[in-house]
């Protein structure tokens, strides 16, 4: 167990790691169960993201699972490093950024993310600068406005008569009620905007950055306080002379998924956003390998399977999900991998093992692979399975992902590069073609 922290603003977790100790009396132990049950509902998960064990001699003891991200506890800010990333190094929250940025987002802001100066920046701040560089941007001609009905009366029919006000206009029958349309600033992106800058201003560490992000709020206290639904703001375009708030936008999008559907309410302060890790993994994968799919000319597709039927008797018919089927051209399965969020030991667990070889044994694919995340750089591990029943023998691959490795020049081409080439020797073998050794 750590050693116990005095008072301090941050405290820093990684995600299944040693618990931290400290003294209880400098953390709000009731904002605490607050955020909990907020996050661990938003999240669907099936106990508290950050476990809590008390002591007689009132220390505390907390843990992280299953989550990553950055929380508010009152006065006291709750950094969680996730399992998958090098927590020692000072960029993993770059690293971590970069991958939120292409899984949620799709939008990355190359000058920002291979700037060194950045490399040492939380996770708010690291969202905070990206939200700024692109509210600057895109905001210098004003923020896109639309058209909204609304209600009115006078002596001149300015729009269609309003029915359901009928009876004002028999009270008064010389002031005809009618609906018109008027061009405001109050949009669905300008309620989300600054609603995001007033989240992340509440989380950042710099003061000059939560000073800017305040009066970008300012400059907003026109429009309504509360942020559109995340349905809503998933539909909001931008057009081609507001494509600079597009990072702005996908901040935004981050953090009001992160706050769930019901926003948070009461006397603690809640501000923050956690992520699943499991999910943001899986996600990242599947990402690289549509990539690696791409650049040799096939696509990628995940969707059950039905790999047995029932014969006899009663039940229902057995299915499987593979997270990533690569295709070619011509829509036939290739290859099937699997994403692990676990650390790989000497050889992968049974149920794994069975599962991706129960996919590709159905689609007919002699290459499988589960890709497992690490932080060093580590080789691939090969094992032929050999079939009995006359079949051919498949392939079975254990691919680690260096995720560290997109802090390098070559960022998130080096990882689908590494998938590319596994592909790639798939795609020989089941041509006839030599592989390489």
């Amino acid at each position: 167990m750590a050693s116990a922290l005095t008072a301090s603003s941050r405290i820093r977790l990684i995600e299944y790691g040693a618990p931290s100790l400290l003294d209880a009396r400098h953390l709000d132990l009731a904002a605490l169960d607050e955020v909990n049950q907020r996050w661990a509902k938003t999240l669907g998960l099936p106990s508290n993201p950050i476990r809590v064990e008390t002591f007689d001699d009132g220390l505390v003891a907390l843990r992280a699972e299953g989550v990553t991200g950055v929380v508010r506890v009152g006065g006291t800010d709750i950094e969680i490093a996730p399992k998958f990333l090098n927590a020692a190094h000072g960029s993993w929250q770059t690293v971590l950024w970069r991958i939120l940025t292409v899984v949620e987002g799709g939008h990355v802001d190359e000058n920002m993310t291979s700037a060194a100066q950045f490399d040492s920046l939380s996770m708010p701040d690291l969202l905070a600068e990206m939200f700024l560089a692109s509210y600057s941007r895109g905001a210098a001609r004003g923020l896109p406005r639309q058209y909204a009905s609304h209600s009115a009366t006078g002596t001149v029919l300015r729009g269609p008569i309003d029915l359901s006000r009928l009876s004002e206009w028999v009270a008064r029958p010389w002031r005809v009620p009618y609906v018109a349309d008027r061009l405001t600033d109050d949009t669905q992106l300008a309620r989300l905007l600054r609603w995001a800058a007033a989240r992340l201003a509440a989380v950042v560490l710099s003061p000059g950055r939560a000073r800017a992000l305040r009066e970008i709020v300012s400059s907003l206290s026109h429009v309504g306080l509360h942020p559109p639904h995340y349905l809503d703001a998933q539909r909001i375009t931008l057009g081609t002379q507001y494509q600079g708030l597009e990072g702005a936008r996908v901040v935004g999008l981050l953090l009001l998924e992160g706050a769930g559907v019901h926003h948070a309410s009461g006397d603690y302060s809640l501000s923050g956003f956690l992520w699943n890790s499991d999910t943001i993994y899986e996600n990242y994968v599947f990402w690289l390998c549509r990539q690696a799919a791409t650049k040799l000319g096939g696509h990628v597709t995940k969707s059950e399977i039905t790999f047995a039927t029932v014969e006899s008797g009663r039940g229902a018919p057995l299915k499987t999900t593979p997270d990533v089927v690569f295709r070619d051209a011509n829509q036939h399965p290739i290859a099937v991998t699997d994403s692990k969020y676990k650390v790989l030991g000497a050889r992968p667990k049974a149920p794994d093992t069975y599962q991706i070889l129960t996919a590709g044994h159905v689609l007919g694919c002699e290459r499988v692979s589960l890709t497992y995340p690490t932080s060093v750089p580590t080789e691939p591990t090969v094992w032929n399975v050999i079939s009995q029943l006359g079949g051919r023998d498949i392939e079975l691959t254990a691919l680690p992902l260096n995720l560290m490795s997109i802090l390098e020049d070559t960022g998130h081409r080096g990882l689908v590069n590494t998938i590319y080439d596994w592909l790639v020797e798939g795609a020989r073998a089941a041509s006839g073609q030599p592989t390489t050794q």
